[in-house]
């Protein structure tokens, strides 16, 4: 009996020990098939974002993908449109978005301009980026083109810069479609007004064929005497980096201002003391920066492709929910890069 007692024992143990070394076994698997199932689910969170942004490709027709940027852990949301059919000559428009940061609303108003006009003289593919505060906080984030941390006195490397990623984005849709543009035009509209002529300034050899800047409440005018953001003139922390003058007065650049814009702007608009000095409303502000940039150019004795354009136009479009720019804008921003367009409405 004593002997059956002993081989029980002997075999439970062995049991116990098996069922022991199947447990730490199956401990692991299942750590491990977690581990995996929470990197893969933040991965596609990160991807998702926005949940009306569920693709990883650019397809033909309306929609909007994800890029992943390549200097940081995170996603931009592009809204776009791709023609059906993809011509010898198909250009690239970028659409910036306003403060709001609402890109698919400004996919969705040059949309309209599609819809009137023929593949020919529609023939363009549609980009409509969404910089999210979470990436590029407040107007140095986005607006100032995350040159500089919050603070304006570190300045952060070239390949942080918000201007950059337009630059990548366009790479990677000339690589994905095909298409054979080698330069994009440039919209931008409010905040997003500033971010152009900002990156105009300050990244003169991207490749930007055509920039036109419509509404902006605030410029940073191409002056080393004036403080930075105002100007190029850095009083701490580090320095700008060198500015190409002579080469940002080549790239052709349109101002866009409304004639009806022109109600004194609130105090909490202004995030810069020289925003006052430029002028109390935006058709204000806009004259100064054009009027002061000219007069640099010509002093400078350097060729100037940048003009001015006054329309009938107000900021955005009263009573909207969302706000919307003025259909105007977009109108005469469209004409300025494709002069053939017809029952396009600028006056």
């Amino acid at each position: 009996m004593e002997d059956f007692v002993n081989l029980f024992r002997a075999i439970a143990v062995n049991i116990f020990y098996i069922m022991k070394k199947w447990l730490v076994f199956i401990t692991i698997a299942f750590l491990c098939f977690c581990s995996t199932f929470i990197v893969n689910a933040s991965d596609s969170a990160l991807i998702n974002s926005d949940n009306s942004c569920n693709l990883q490709v650019i397809k033909k027709g309306e929609g909007c993908f994800i890029y992943k940027v390549k200097s940081g852990n995170f996603s931009i949301p592009i809204y776009y449109y791709l023609p059906e059919k993809l011509q010898e000559n198909t250009k690239v428009l970028f659409a910036m978005h306003g403060e709001k940061r609402n890109a698919q609303d400004y996919r969705n108003d040059w949309r309209k301009i599609y819809k009137y006009n023929s593949e020919q003289h529609s023939n363009f593919i549609l980009l409509a980026p969404q910089l999210e505060q979470k990436w590029f906080p407040k107007a140095v984030g986005y607006n100032l083109g995350n040159m500089f941390t919050e603070d304006l006195k570190i300045l952060n490397p070239r390949n942080q810069w918000a201007f950059t990623e337009i630059e990548n984005i366009f790479t990677y849709v000339r690589k994905t479609t095909k298409v054979k543009a080698d330069k994009y035009y440039l919209y931008g509209h409010s905040a997003g007004a500033q971010f152009v002529h900002r990156m105009v300034i300050f990244m003169p050899y991207a490749h930007i064929q055509k920039a036109v800047a419509a509404e902006a409440g605030s410029y940073t005018i191409p002056d080393e005497d004036r403080e930075y953001p105002c100007g190029l003139k850095k009083l701490s922390g580090e320095r700008l980096s060198s500015v190409d003058l002579k080469k940002t007065f080549t790239i052709p650049m349109t101002i866009i201002l409304g004639t009806k814009d022109n109600k004194i702007l609130p105090p909490e608009h202004d995030s810069y003391a020289c925003d006052t000095q430029q002028g109390s409303n935006r058709l204000a502000r806009g004259e100064y920066f054009y009027t002061h940039v000219k007069s640099i150019a010509h002093n400078r004795k350097e060729d100037f492709n940048w003009t001015l354009k006054e329309v009938t136009a107000t900021h955005i479009v009263a009573n909207t929910n969302p706000p919307i720019e003025d259909p105007m804008l977009v109108s005469c921003a469209a004409l300025e890069f494709f002069p053939k367009l017809t029952f396009v409405n600028c006056k």
